[in-house]
């Protein structure tokens, strides 16, 4: 009887294992169809993108690579900046594209945080402080999109939000009312209530201790604006290595604002939404539209699938060294 129970959960066990191994794959390749779905109607103008690479435009795919890079050196400054005692700088790079692989398999961006939560722990720091510093680097980048975008959007009147036609004020009372609706839900549901307490607890502890060393706030923010800035590199980059292009202030934006749509997406890193939103983005610059799927896709291939592949191999590294 012993026996037949051990076997049981073995056998339960590697049912789910290879249910995730053929489940994850399928998804996979049922988001790259929904991507490429959406931009099959503007692939027709590819060939003219292409045909730039032609005219030794090769270096500037370089520069798109490099920007993908540095913005993985962007995390790991910001990472290191949140706590007293910052790990080594090579190991902190290679946890960030392990975090960010992590994060495009997970719901939620899950897999980021448990990734750097682990990996500071890892690095000697107690788990009280890992889980606020992992806490305040993912409201702090949130923060610094969008406030970055608010700062430039308004100097480039070419590309603009979608307008909205009810009054500022309605939206302004419908924003506070939806903000509060949610706040009054969570702390109603005591359940909810807890989850949020134990989440904010962290945060709100490690604050003092950033406000008082300006140094290191400072760092923090250059960290998470740099990540901004080193994508904005890449796009410049794979749009220049199809045609002309406009200012880098405007291809910058351009991300940002792509950027924005698709965090709301439900596919993982934005998958499919992403690429149109650039495209779009791309288009009211008044880059062809050939131009712009070709830059779309190479700057997903530099930030999003190469990243992906070798992220794969630094969580398993990340792993066997016992950083995580």
């Amino acid at each position: 009887m012993g026996r037949s129970s051990d076997a049981q959960p073995a056998s339960g066990g590697t049912g789910r294992s290879l249910a995730a191994r053929v489940f994850r794959p399928l998804v996979a390749v049922v988001i790259l169809g929904f991507a490429v779905h959406l931009l099959l109607p503007q692939v027709a103008s590819l060939q003219e993108g292409l045909r730039a690479l032609r005219g030794g435009r090769w270096p500037f795919l370089a520069l798109a690579l490099v920007g993908s890079g540095l913005s993985y050196a962007a995390g790991a400054w910001m990472v290191r900046a949140s706590v007293e005692v910052p790990p080594a700088w090579g190991r902190t790079t290679v946890v960030q594209m392990a975090a960010s692989a992590a994060a495009i398999v997970t719901p939620a961006g899950v897999g980021w945080v448990a990734v750097n939560e682990g990996f500071l722990r890892k690095s000697g720091v107690d788990p009280s402080t890992a889980r606020a510093a992992t806490g305040l680097n993912m409201v702090l980048t949130v923060v610094s999109h969008i406030g970055l975008l608010l700062l430039l959007l308004p100097f480039l009147p070419t590309l603009q939000l979608p307008t909205i036609s009810v009054p500022q004020r309605r939206v302004f009372v419908d924003v506070i009312a939806a903000l509060g609706a949610t706040a009054g839900i969570l702390f109603w549901i005591p359940r909810w209530r807890k989850k949020t307490i134990e989440l904010m607890q962290p945060i709100l502890a490690a604050l003092p201790g950033v406000v008082r060393d300006p140094r290191r706030s400072a760092r923090m923010a250059a960290g998470a604006i740099s990540i901004n800035l080193a994508y904005g590199l890449a796009l410049y980059g794979a749009v220049a290595a199809f045609g002309g292009v406009p200012t880098p202030f405007g291809v910058l934006v351009a991300y940002m604002v792509a950027a924005t749509v698709a965090v709301i997406a439900p596919t993982p890193g934005g998958l499919g939404v992403m690429e149109t939103a650039l495209v779009a983005a791309l288009t009211r610059l008044a880059i062809p539209a050939g131009q712009a799927v070709a830059a779309t896709l190479a700057f997903r291939l530099a930030t999003f699938w190469i990243p992906l592949a070798v992220g794969g191999f630094a969580l398993r590294k990340a792993r066997r060294e016992d950083w995580v």
